[in-house]
């Protein structure tokens, strides 16, 4: 049970932060005719592609998911943050 449980925190945080860079990474709404892409929050992803990769070690696993919480935190606080303005 706690494996699936660790499979399934995984692909959820994982779908999230993925979508989200995705998004926030490409060039959005512009009404200019040169595209802006930001390619900061590839780091984002590049953090929870690291932390899942701690995971896979038995001495690191309780930190690797602590480094993927933290994109995950990151997007729900900016989202709240939009949502409350």
């Amino acid at each position: 049970m706690k494996r699936y449980m660790l499979l399934a925190w995984n692909v959820v945080t994982g779908l999230f932060v993925l979508l989200l860079t995705l998004w926030l990474a490409g060039p959005g709404l512009s009404e200019t005719e040169t595209s802006q892409y930001n390619l900061w929050y590839l780091l984002i992803l590049g953090i929870w592609v690291i932390g899942l990769t701690l995971q896979f070690k038995n001495k690191f696993k309780t930190m690797g998911v602590i480094v993927t919480l933290l994109p995950v935190i990151f997007y729900l606080a900016i989202t709240f943050k939009a949502i409350a303005i």
